[in-house]
C-alpha cells in the first residue's frame, strides 16, 4: 500500500540485527507491529550513514549487500530508500513503498558503523603493506577473505592506498560460487555483496597473495650468504637493480633491517656480485635510516646507469659492541628487530673466525671469557654454533638451539678480530687452520705465491692465526673467482714471531697453502665427538685450550625430525618432533607466524601456517618442547629456534599444536616422484630405501624411511661396498660409484645412519654395522650418495617388520665361517705389523735419508700411512696425522706400507 504520513516510523522502529554488536548488521524496520528488511537495488554509504547516525553508532564504514542464512530470512517491508547522507533519520530520506512484495533480488542491506566491531583491513604475511593475504580485523576476531578475483582485489588495494591490484588470489574466470562479489568501483571492500551460503574455510592450496601496484620489497642476489649480494628492488611485480651511486649508508641499513639481516657492513659497487638483468631503477631512495621497510622511504630522482654499476650490499645479523672498535666486543645477534647477546658456553675460536670474516674484520685473534665486554640489558640467546672455521657466514655453520638449556647469567660471548690493516686468512681448507694463504692489501684479498713458500713462512702464519706450530706447507688450489695474487718477498720469513703482512708483495701467479697443528687437533676433536655420538654438550675451545667433555647423555643435533599427524592430508595435523628416539607433541604456547612458517617450509608444505583449535590430542602422551620462539631467518629450521629445554611432559592437556599449512601436498609429492592417495594416504614401510637428486632412479642421495620420517646416511666410512648393497636393494645392478659430500645435494630431516660398514654382500643397508639410528655427528653437507650401473635386477624387498637396529654382531649360525675369517684376518694383521717393524728396522740400519726416526703413533681408530721423502720442510711427520679422518689432500708416497685399520677389519668380517 502507498506510504501515508501515519506510516512514518519512529526512533524505535529501526535496528541492526544478526551480528555481535547493535551497531552492525542487517537493517530492519518495524511496520504494523512486524519487523522487515529494506529492499534496495542500490545501497551506498550515504544510506548506511543515516542509519548509523540515527542509532547513535557514529558514521558508516560499510554498506554491503548480504545474502542471509536460512534462519535470518524475514519479509521485506520498505522498498527503494534514497538518502543524501546528511539526513538526521532514515524517515527523512526519500522512501519508496511500504509493502511485503517480494524483492527482485536475494540479498538484504547491511550497515556497518564506526562504533561497531570493525577495526581495519590489511594485507598480512607479505613483504610490504601493499602485498599479502587480505584480512578484515574486527574486535571479536579476524575474517580472512578467500577466493578474491581481480575486481575484489582491486577494491582492497585502492582502499589501502596501494593503487590497483596486479595479482589476485584467484585467476580463474567466472564468478559462480563466490562468497564476495565486487564490481571493482566500490570505495570500500565492505560495500561488496556477501553470500553467506557460500562461505566456507579458506582453500590455502589455491589462494595466492594479493600484490598491489604500490608494493615494494628488496632482496640480495649472488652473494656468498643470504645477507649479501646484488641489491634488487621489486616494484609491483617487476624486479630491477639500483645504481651504486644511489645506495647510501642510511638506505643500506633500511634494506638490511627489512631483510632481518641486522645492519649494513659494506656497499660494494661496480656490479661486485655480478650484473643483473632487466630494469635499472632511476628513482633514488631518500631514507633517514630508521625506517622499518624500504617501502616507507621517500623517493626522488636519481642517476641513470647500466648494469655494470649495479649496487651491492653486505649485511650482518651479528655485530661486536662495547669494544674499542667495531672489530672487537660482545657478540650480539638481531632477534626480531632487537639486538641480544649470544651465549658463550659453546663459543670458540672457529666460530669467532667465521664472524670476523663476515664482519670484514680480518681474522679472529681471541675469544675472551664470557662477559668480558659486558652483557647488556637484553636476554642472552642460547644459539650454539658448531663451525669448522671455513664457513663464509655463521648461519652456514651447524646450529642447535631447540631445547637448549638457559645460558648462565652474564655469560655473553666475546670476540677480538685482527681488523683489516694486517688481515690474514686461510681459505678453502678443512678447518680455520688449514688452507690457501691470503692477505688483505689495498682493499682486496690476495694470494701468496708458492715458489718461495716453505715451512718457515707457514710458521709465521700459524703463529699469527693462533694455530700453533706449522705442520705442513703445500701448494693450495687456486681460488674459483678472480682475485689479486701476491708473493712474499724480501725479507724472507724465518719463523720468528711477527706479521706476514710486514713483508713486501708484488703481483704474481701462484699461491701457497699451510696446515698448523690446529687441523690435527680438529681431527682429534671429531674423534672425541664421535666417541660421544655427536653430543651437543661437548664444549670445545680454541686449539690451545681444553677440549671439554660430554655434558650429560650423548645426543646428536641431527637425531630429530618433524611430522604432521592425524590430518586428512600431509600438510595438516598435530605437530610432532622425533627426539631421543621418541615422537612427542609440540606445545602451541608462543607459536607465532614466524615459527609456523618455518615449520611448514621445513616440511615442504608452503610458506604459511595457521594454528587450529582441536578438541583433543590423540598421541603417546609425550610432549617434548614448549615456548618455541623462532626468528625470521632465511633457510632457517625449527632446530635453530630458542625454546624451553627438552622435557617429556612439556604440554598440559589441550596445549598440543595442530597446524594447517598453505602447501600443495599433491604437487609436492608429484615433484618428488611419489603419488598421494588423498582418501587413504599410504606411508612407506619401516626401512624403505630410495635415492633422490640424481638423473634417474638408480643414482642419487641415499635416503631411508625410519620412525615416520625420511632421513639420510652420513658419508663417514662410505665406500663402494656400502653402495653395492644399496644398488642391489634398489634392483639397479652393481655399484659404480660411492659419492660423499652431498654430491647430489643436501637432504633434509635426520641423518639416520653413520659409520656404515657393509661387506657388500648384505641384503639390505640396515643389515650392515653402523652407529645406532639417529646418533651420528654428521650434517647434511656429508650426505652419502650412490651411482649404480642400471643393470636391471629384481629389487630386494624387506617387510616393515625388519629389525630397525643395525646389527653389531654376527649370527651364531655362521660361526665356522666367522672363525675362519677372524683367524685369517688376524694372520694378515700380524704379518703386516711384523713387515712394518722389519721395514723400519732395515731403513734405520741402512742409514735412511729420513731425518730422524719416526715417533711411535697412538692409534685411536684408524692407523694412518707413513709418508716418506716429502719436501724438505715436510720430512718430519707429526703423530697427530695418525688421528686425521680425511686423507683427500695427501698422496700416498712410494715405498710405504699401509696398515690395515679397524674399520677395514670390520668390513672383512
Amino acid at each position: 500500500t502507498p506510504l501515508t504520513c501515519s506510516s512514518v516510523g519512529g526512533p524505535d522502529d529501526l535496528r541492526l540485527a544478526y551480528r555481535h554488536s547493535p551497531c552492525d548488521g542487517v537493517v530492519l524496520v518495524l511496520h504494523n507491529g512486524q519487523w522487515g528488511h529494506v529492499c534496495n537495488q542500490e545501497w551506498t554509504l550515504a544510506e548506511a550513514s543515516v542509519v548509523c547516525k540515527q542509532l547513535g553508532c557514529g558514521h558508516a564504514v560499510g554498506a554491503p549487500k548480504y545474502v542471509p542464512l536460512p534462519g535470518e530470512i524475514v519479509q521485506p517491508w520498505l522498498h527503494n530508500v534514497s538518502c543524501r547522507g546528511d539526513e538526521p533519520s532514515l524517515w527523512e530520506c526519500s522512501l519508496g513503498a511500504w509493502t511485503q512484495a517480494p524483492c527482485p533480488h536475494e540479498w538484504v542491506v547491511v550497515a556497518l558503523c564506526s562504533n561497531g566491531t570493525f577495526r581495519e583491513i590489511r594485507l598480512v604475511k607479505g613483504r610490504s603493506p601493499c602485498s599479502g593475504l587480505p584480512e578484515i580485523r574486527n574486535v571479536n576476531g579476524v575474517d580472512r577473505l578467500c577466493g578474491l578475483h581481480e575486481e575484489e582485489a582491486t577494491v582492497f588495494c585502492r582502499e589501502l592506498g596501494c593503487g590497483p591490484a596486479l595479482q589476485a588470489p584467484r585467476q580463474e574466470a567466472g564468478v559462480s560460487g563466490k562468497y564476495m562479489t565486487c564490481r571493482g568501483t566500490e570505495p570500500t571492500i565492505r560495500n561488496c555483496r556477501l553470500n553467506n551460503r557460500l562461505r566456507k574455510g579458506c582453500d590455502f592450496q589455491h589462494d595466492a597473495e594479493v600484490v598491489c601496484s604500490g608494493h615494494m620489497e628488496a632482496r640480495l642476489e649472488g652473494g656468498e650468504h643470504p645477507c649479501a649480494g646484488r641489491l634488487e628492488v621489486r616494484r609491483g611485480l617487476t624486479w630491477g637493480t639500483v645504481c651504486d651511486a644511489a645506495l647510501d649508508q642510511a638506505t643500506a641499513h633500511v634494506v638490511c633491517r627489512e631483510l632481518q639481516c641486522g645492519s649494513a657492513v659494506s656497499t660494494p659497487g661496480g656490479a661486485h656480485f655480478g650484473q643483473g638483468s632487466g630494469l635499472v631503477w632511476t628513482e633514488a631512495f631518500r631514507c633517514a635510516g630508521n625506517e622499518s621497510l624500504l617501502f616507507h622511504c621517500p623517493r626522488g630522482p636519481g642517476r641513470q646507469c647500466g648494469h655494470h654499476q649495479d649496487a651491492g650490499l653486505r649485511c650482518s645479523e651479528f655485530r661486536l659492541v662495547n669494544g674499542s672498535s667495531s672489530c672487537e666486543g660482545r657478540v650480539e645477534l638481531q632477534v626480531q628487530g632487537a639486538w641480544a647477546p649470544l651465549c658463550a658456553s659453546h663459543w670458540d675460536l672457529a666460530d669467532a673466525t667465521v664472524l670476523c670474516h663476515q664482519l670484514n674484520c680480518g681474522s679472529a685473534v681471541a675469544t675472551p671469557p664470557g662477559g668480558h665486554f659486558g652483557v647488556g640489558d637484553a636476554p642472552i640467546w642460547p644459539d650454539m654454533f658448531h663451525c669448522v672455521g671455513t664457513e663464509p657466514y655463521l648461519w652456514n655453520c651447524p646450529v642447535s638451539t631447540l631445547g637448549a638449556r638457559a645460558c648462565a647469567p652474564r655469560n655473553a660471548a666475546a670476540a677480538i678480530c685482527s681488523g683489516l690493516p694486517h688481515a690474514l686468512r686461510l681459505r678453502d681448507g678443512q678447518s680455520r687452520c688449514d688452507g690457501r694463504v691470503e692477505v688483505f692489501l689495498d682493499g682486496v684479498w690476495g694470494r701468496v705465491l708458492d715458489d718461495a713458500w716453505d715451512l718457515r713462512g707457514a710458521g709465521v702464519v700459524c703463529g699469527q692465526l693462533g694455530c700453533g706450530r706449522a705442520e705442513r706447507a703445500y701448494d693450495a688450489p687456486a681460488a674459483g673467482g678472480p682475485s689479486r695474487r701476491s708473493q712474499a718477498r724480501e725479507p724472507p720469513c724465518w719463523g720468528f714471531p711477527g706479521l706476514l703482512t710486514r713483508v713486501r708483495v708484488r703481483p704474481s701467479h701462484g699461491q701457497g697453502g699451510v696446515r698448523g697443528f690446529g687441523f690435527s687437533a680438529w681431527a682429534y676433536l671429531r674423534f672425541l665427538r664421535r666417541s660421544c655420538l655427536g653430543a651437543i654438550g661437548l664444549e670445545w675451545q680454541s686449539p690451545a685450550g681444553s677440549w671439554g667433555a660430554c655434558d650429560g647423555p650423548c645426543r646428536a643435533a641431527w637425531s630429530v625430525a618433524l611430522r604432521l599427524r592425524g590430518g586428512t592430508q600431509h600438510c595438516a595435523g598435530w605437530l610432532d618432533v622425533f627426539y631421543n628416539g621418541t615422537w612427542g607433541a609440540v606445545c602451541s604456547n608462543a607459536l607465532k607466524d614466524v615459527s609456523l612458517s618455518i615449520v611448514c617450509k621445513q616440511l615442504g608444505c608452503g610458506e604459511q601456517g595457521w594454528l587450529e583449535n582441536r578438541p583433543f590430542h590423540s598421541g603417546s602422551g609425550t610432549s617434548w618442547v614448549d615456548n618455541i620462539e623462532c626468528r625470521r631467518l632465511r633457510n632457517s629450521t625449527l632446530w635453530q629456534c630458542p625454546s624451553a629445554p627438552w622435557h617429556p611432559r612439556s604440554c598440559t592437556q589441550g596445549e598440543e599444536a595442530w597446524i594447517t599449512c598453505a602447501g600443495l601436498p599433491e604437487k609436492m609429492m608429484q615433484d618428488s616422484g611419489e603419488t598421494l592417495n588423498c582418501s587413504s594416504p599410504a606411508l612407506p614401510g619401516e626401512g624403505t630405501l630410495r635415492v633422490r637428486g640424481g638423473t634417474d632412479s638408480c643414482s642419487g642421495r641415499v635416503e631411508l624411511w625410519h620412525a615416520g620420517a625420511w632421513g639420510t646416511v652420513c658419508d663417514d666410512s662410505w665406500d663402494l661396498a656400502d653402495a653395492e648393497v644399496v644398488c642391489r636393494q634398489l634392483g639397479c645392478g652393481p655399484a659404480v660409484g660411492a659419492l660423499a659430500g652431498a654430491a647430489f645435494g643436501p637432504g633434509s630431516g635426520p641423518v639416520w645412519l653413520d659409520e656404515v660398514g657393509c661387506r657388500g654382500s648384505e641384503a639390505s643397508l640396515w643389515s650392515c654395522p653402523a652407529e645406532p639410528w639417529g646418533l651420528g655427528d654428521c650434517g647434511h653437507k656429508e650426505d652419502a650418495g650412490v651411482r649404480c650401473s642400471r643393470e636391471e635386477t629384481p629389487p630386494l624387498t624387506v617387510s616393515a617388520g625388519s629389525p630397525p637396529t643395525p646389527p653389531t654382531a654376527l649370527k651364531a649360525g655362521n660361526l665356522p665361517m666367522t672363525f675362519c675369517l677372524v683367524l685369517g684376518t688376524l694372520l694378515v694383521i700380524v704379518s703386516l705389523v711384523l713387515g712394518v717393524q722389519w721395514f723400519r728396522g732395515r731403513r734405520v740400519c741402512q742409514g735412511s735419508r729420513m731425518l730422524g726416526s719416526l715417533p711411535s703413533e697412538g692409534v685411536y681408530e684408524d692407523i694412518g700411512v707413513v709418508p716418506v721423502g716429502e719436501k724438505e720442510e715436510g720430512a718430519r711427520v707429526s703423530q697427530n696425522l695418525a688421528l686425521e679422518e680425511e686423507y683427500d689432500d695427501a698422496e700416498e708416497p712410494q715405498g710405504t706400507f699401509t696398515l690395515i685399520s679397524k674399520r677395514d677389519v670390520i668390513k672383512l668380517l
